[in-house]
């Protein structure tokens, strides 16, 4: 095997001197480009000990939001998509003093659906994700579509293609997830909704924070308080 990648390595060196001599430096770096697709095609989808290798899904590919066509003007607010480990995940849930059957479970910036997915596996009322990129919302509902788990105990799963700014909170006891999702003027807007929503209606509100990057603007809002749990994320609770 050593000698056979040998033997490919020095094929690769002599083409690229001969082209380097006759075809000049662009048609190497074209060389060069070609070759890495190559290898990048060939390269296993799914490693079979990953959530995907575990239920052929699609969530693991880190997605900058350049590579994304969005309509949105909180489009420069908005962060890359990257999926949430499903462990932590799971460990804030069963961490939060509620019972899931009472409460529906809200993703903001759900991106390609993998908490979704792992809330599913808790009787949630229901389980909704809201992600402003239309891609990577169908990639979410095909997910969805294609999730088989003997642990899922709600089948109430559904992705929405919308902005999480201009989300209307019902008035139903909820637990918010967000991955630093967008940045503040958009976290300040979801606020914002939420204390609004609070106001018409006495409802219980828990949010879990993963990668926290933003915690100050929660941690002033006077309508929320901080909960000490032995979790990852930082984790919030309105005051009743």
């Amino acid at each position: 095997m050593k000698a056979l990648a040998g033997k490919r390595l020095s094929a690769l060196f002599s083409t690229v001197r001969y082209k380097l001599r006759h075809d000049g430096v662009i048609e190497v770096l074209r060389l060069l480009i070609s070759k890495f697709h190559a290898l990048y095609e060939q390269r296993p989808t799914h490693a079979p000990n990953t959530f995907d290798g575990e239920f052929g899904t699609d969530t693991e590919e880190i997605v900058p939001l350049w590579k994304l066509d969005i309509d949105s003007p909180y489009l420069k607010d908005g962060i890359r998509y990257q999926a949430v480990d499903a462990k932590p995940l799971r460990t804030a849930i069963e961490a939060l003093p509620i019972h899931p059957q009472e409460f529906a479970y809200v993703d903001l910036g759900s991106g390609k659906g993998r908490s979704l997915l792992v809330a599913s596996e808790y009787p949630f009322k229901r389980v909704l994700g809201i992600e402003f990129s239309e891609e990577l919302h169908n990639i979410a509902a095909e997910n969805i579509r294609r999730y088989k788990n003997p642990k899922q105990k709600c089948e109430n799963v559904v992705s929405i293609c919308a902005d999480a700014a201009a989300y209307a909170f019902p008035p139903e006891n909820t637990v918010v997830f967000l991955y630093n999702p967008f940045g503040e003027t958009v976290l300040s807007r979801v606020l914002e909704n939420l204390e609004i929503s609070l106001r018409r209606g006495g409802w219980d509100l828990y949010i879990v924070y993963c990668n926290p990057v933003l915690a100050p603007l929660l941690d002033k809002e006077a309508f929320l308080k901080r909960m000490e749990l032995p979790v990852s994320a930082a984790v919030y609770s309105n005051l009743r």
